[in-house]
């Protein structure tokens, strides 16, 4: 079966570069919403056995602007699961201004070295993972491995990117190392991770080895 993962569209906090983790949100701007109506029109003819969405406005707002073009008009189920790293106290500040400086440098460059209690008293990449990981499985087993209708996840960018690697057996120490699948770099944004309103696909067919298909796609959105 496959997996469609879709970004949520760009916000006013993405516009601001403020952290925007898992207990911060703001609203889609005019390009975020855009850019979801056109991954939904891009996928209006596809019919999903289950749509799932992270609770957190930016996220839910494009799962309903994406399911509102599809010709099923498919029910959204909300997942706590899939809501972003909880960057604690960081969330909602800017990028900038964050301290201590060693544990910025550590949650943009050396995952496996980043301790948020020291700073933010956010989570851990390794609990991160080990909960989206976690509700993926979840999905595949509720839809069926053979089922011939896809999941789509619609929920954020460090959601979308370290998931999906964790899923294709990168360790918690490469997360924010360059993606390479089948010697070819992937494109990335920002530090390393997929575009707003961005299509990113991925198949299994035993809920234990996944590969990719599609990654970070937005041709749709200059149609």
């Amino acid at each position: 079966m496959q997996l469609y993962f879709v970004r949520h569209g760009r916000t006013q906090y993405n516009v601001e570069q403020r952290f925007q983790g898992g207990s911060a949100d703001s609203p889609l701007v005019e390009s975020g919403i855009t850019g979801a109506k056109a991954a939904g029109k891009y996928l209006q003819r596809t019919q999903f056995s289950h749509v799932y969405s992270s609770p957190q406005g930016r996220a839910l707002d494009t799962a309903k602007l994406i399911t509102a073009e599809n010709q099923w008009q498919p029910a959204i189920t909300i997942d706590q699961r899939f809501s972003e790293l909880d960057f604690g106290s960081w969330d909602g500040q800017l990028e900038q201004d964050v301290t201590p400086k060693d544990q910025l440098e550590n949650v943009i460059h050396h995952p496996a070295a980043y301790q948020p209690e020291l700073a933010n008293g956010g989570e851990t990449y390794a609990e991160f993972v080990a909960r989206t990981t976690a509700a993926v499985h979840d999905a595949v087993a509720k839809a069926g491995v053979t089922n011939p209708q896809p999941v789509l996840i619609v929920s954020h960018g460090l959601v979308t990117t370290m998931t999906l690697k964790t899923l294709m057996g990168v360790p918690v120490s490469g997360l924010r190392a360059p993606f390479v699948v089948d010697g070819k770099v992937l494109n990335t944004v920002g530090h390393g991770i997929v575009d707003n309103d961005s299509l990113t696909i991925v198949e299994t067919h035993d809920n234990v080895n996944f590969q990719l298909l599609t990654w970070n796609q937005t041709s749709y959105l200059t149609e």
